[in-house]
């Protein structure tokens, strides 16, 4: 498995552990301006599906990840429902991510009109990782502000990475 991709699914694994205990009432909790944690999660199904399913492989899984795009309004959905289709679309991004060899990372996937996408497929996946670690640093700073301790480190250990 190439390097990237083994990079962007140690940043899924940290990201799913920011996860762990919160529960529905708190993951549909907006404070001000900031998404939701729930919403966090439908938007970064809604990326993964439209670049390594619907790009890649011309696939949607779920159909209602539509509403998480980019400057779609936040919402407070149902944890388990968001989570349930991320945990749906990301086995088929994985299916071709683990594909990828070293000549696929500098080429570009192509829109339905036969344009390329913003990026190659390295930086996309790139931009793919640095994405769940963003929303992992905000996701933590609002359970952080909504009272909940003992928070997991926001890294923790690297084994998986190393041994993947």
């Amino acid at each position: 498995m190439h390097q990237l991709v083994r990079h962007l699914q140690f940043a899924r694994e940290k990201w799913l552990t920011g996860y762990e205990g919160l529960s529905d009432e708190d993951a549909r909790r907006r404070l001000g301006d900031a998404n939701a944690p729930s919403w966090m999660v439908g938007h970064l199904a809604y990326f993964e599906q439209l670049t390594w399913c619907q790009l890649a492989q011309g696939k949607t899984v779920e159909p209602t990840l539509e509403r998480f795009g980019f400057g779609e309004p936040g919402t407070t959905p149902p944890l388990a429902e968001v989570m349930a289709a991320w945990e749906a679309v990301i086995p088929i991004c994985d299916d071709y991510l683990v594909t990828l060899s070293d000549e696929d990372i500098g080429t570009y996937l192509k829109w339905s009109n036969g344009k390329p996408f913003w990026d190659d497929i390295g930086t996309t996946i790139l931009r793919h990782t640095w994405h769940y670690w963003y929303h992992l640093g905000e996701m933590q700073a609002l359970r952080s502000a909504l009272g909940h301790q003992n928070l997991g480190p926001y890294i923790g250990s690297m084994r998986s990475l190393k041994n993947g």
